[in-house]
């Protein structure tokens, strides 16, 4: 029968449990591993990979210990606690790249864009010469038909 550890333990070491599993994510991000990979080289199921990272009290000792070796096996808990891995440091001090959106115009549309058509011109039949390739282009693609374009 399974107990809700929660119940039983501390705030403080619940705490610890939180920050040990943040450890082990950013170890393993810092490492380039999915949680998939980690899991399978630590014998665990990714379930179980998911509840270390997140910091589950109930996750035994054996199973922590696991994944710190599957992620980094030359480091201990401690060096973990500590952030003795090179790899998280290096991580840490990397630049963020962090994205920029733009706002879009009313309704998707492009400033000037005609609704109906969705031409700049607002919807005013064009000339011959301004609509497709000319003839001349189109010899050209066909003379110069590369052998693998199906």
């Amino acid at each position: 029968m399974k107990y809700d550890e929660s119940l039983r333990t501390p705030e403080a070491r619940m705490k610890e449990a939180e920050k040990i599993g943040s450890q082990l994510r950013t170890l393993r991000i810092a490492r380039g591993m999915t949680q998939s990979d980690a899991a399978a080289r630590a014998g665990v199921a990714r379930s179980t990979a998911v509840l270390l990272e997140q910091g589950d009290e109930s996750r035994t000792l054996s199973q922590v210990l696991r994944y710190l070796h599957a992620l980094e096996p030359e480091l201990t808990l401690v060096g973990l606690l500590t952030n003795k891995s090179a790899a998280v440091r290096v991580f840490n001090e990397a630049p963020r790249v962090h994205r920029v959106y733009k706002p879009k115009t009313s309704a998707g549309r492009r400033k000037g864009e005609d609704a109906t058509h969705g031409s700049q011109n607002g919807g005013k039949a064009t000339s011959g010469s301004d609509v497709g390739p000319s003839s001349e282009v189109i010899g050209t693609r066909k003379a110069n038909k590369d052998p693998y374009d199906f």
